[in-house]
């Protein structure tokens, strides 16, 4: 018999989490328990969830991966924050929008981009949900192609002035600061991202009621007209609006990704637990073949979704260690594409299949794989449609010199 000391372990890689990252998730995975409940009755009364902020506020859950030198930032590393918000995406994909919106695409983005007196003004109050962080990209006729945005900036007495319309803007009627992104009047270059404050004078957010999934998230199309922006609110050096853009989207997918697992998660537990519960032929329905061979492709594709996204957060975390690094940054991008890709289409045919094992009862709102079945659809076309992004991979392979778009 070959004894432990006839090996030798030559590999960094561990999939344990460590006792502070246990601690983080015991403590989100709490507030998750409470806030489903609350989160429930929303969906069902179809209007949005607004007790995220207080209850995930009160547990110091609003700034997990801001640096502790702003309010109650957490300084959580990406394995952290993927984790994190994989056990938020069980609770539904409206909840896990909040988060992702808030911290991945405004937090994340204001923290590598923006100068100190910026972080302290805009981070601070932000971890501690006293303003709420949006982010202003689509356009009606600008999706997955922002260059083609139509918002324009006019630049005057010190000052910049904002003219344009945004649309399927998360937490846009919620936020406090807008990351608007903008060019300047009759140019097609030299786009510039600023934070609005939604208070000032020619703003207007006017909520999308009639969406066919996330009900309890706030989705808004923005309306801007002459808005007044001080020039200490513009994010990032003028002219790198579309870098700062696609930082933010990075940092989007891969919360999009973890939520997807989350979903993953839920679909198969629930899937379990009533295969369980319910009886057809005399027999459990869990011990029928056919709904066997639906749960064991969303257990498979929920570990490969999983694996995927903990390479993707492992990368970030790498390259945040080393911004100057080109080749990581391009590693990173293609990993978090690849894991948002696989996890947005493997979600909803996880929560698909869910409805299946559920028969007609998955049919109903009341209960979770119908709600899944429908918010999920929603993944496969923001942060990257999965057209843009299967294009991302390829050239992954292929090499730049293939571009579609050049």
């Amino acid at each position: 018999m070959l004894e432990q000391d006839d090996y030798m372990n030559l590999s960094k890689m561990n999939f344990d989490v460590s006792e502070e990252q246990a601690l983080i998730l015991e403590q989100v995975d709490r507030v998750c328990r409470q806030i489903r409940p609350v989160e429930d009755k929303c969906y069902l009364e179809r209007r949005i969830n607004d007790q995220v902020k207080p209850m995930f506020g009160k547990a110091h859950l609003l700034g997990l991966p801001v640096s502790r030198k702003y309010g109650d930032g957490q300084g959580a590393d990406m394995v952290t924050y993927a984790l994190a918000i994989e056990r938020i995406g069980r609770e539904g994909t409206g909840l896990r929008t909040f988060f992702s919106v808030h911290m991945a695409l405004g937090q994340m983005t204001v923290q590598l981009w923006g100068n100190e007196e910026q972080r302290q003004r805009i981070l601070t109050p932000a971890t501690k949900g006293d303003a709420i962080l949006a982010f202003g990209l689509t356009e009606p006729n600008a999706g997955s192609d922002p260059a083609s945005l139509t918002t324009y900036f006019e630049e005057k007495e010190g000052k910049y002035f904002l003219t344009g319309q945004k649309m399927w803007i998360s937490l846009g009627s919620t936020a406090k600061y807008v990351l608007v992104f903008a060019y300047p009047k009759g140019r097609r270059e030299g786009m510039c991202g600023f934070m609005v404050d939604t208070e000032t004078p020619g703003f207007r957010a006017e909520l999308i009621g009639q969406k066919l999934g996330l009900p309890t998230a706030d989705t808004s199309t923005l309306y801007l007209e002459k808005v007044e922006v001080p020039k200490e609110n513009l994010l990032g050096p003028p002219g790198k609006g579309m870098s700062v853009a696609l930082s933010g989207l990075m940092n989007g997918r891969l919360s999009v990704a973890a939520g997807c697992v989350g979903v993953m998660q839920d679909c198969l537990d629930e899937s379990v637990r009533y295969s369980g519960v319910r009886f057809q032929h005399g027999k459990v329905i869990g011990k029928h073949q056919l709904v066997q061979r639906h749960i064991g492709l969303m257990s498979t594709n929920l570990d490969a979704a999983k694996l995927l996204l903990l390479k993707a957060a492992f990368t970030k975390q790498k390259y945040e260690e080393n911004p100057s690094s080109l080749e990581l940054r391009e590693a990173t991008d293609l990993a978090i594409t690849k894991a948002k890709y696989f996890a947005a289409k493997a979600s909803f045919d996880s929560a698909n299949r869910a409805v299946q094992v559920f028969g007609a009862n998955g049919y109903s709102f009341e209960n979770r794989p119908a709600r899944h079945l429908v918010d999920t659809r929603v993944t496969m076309i923001y942060e990257g449609a999965n057209e843009i992004l299967e294009q991302k991979i390829a050239l992954g392979s292929l090499g730049k010199q293939f571009e579609a778009f050049s």
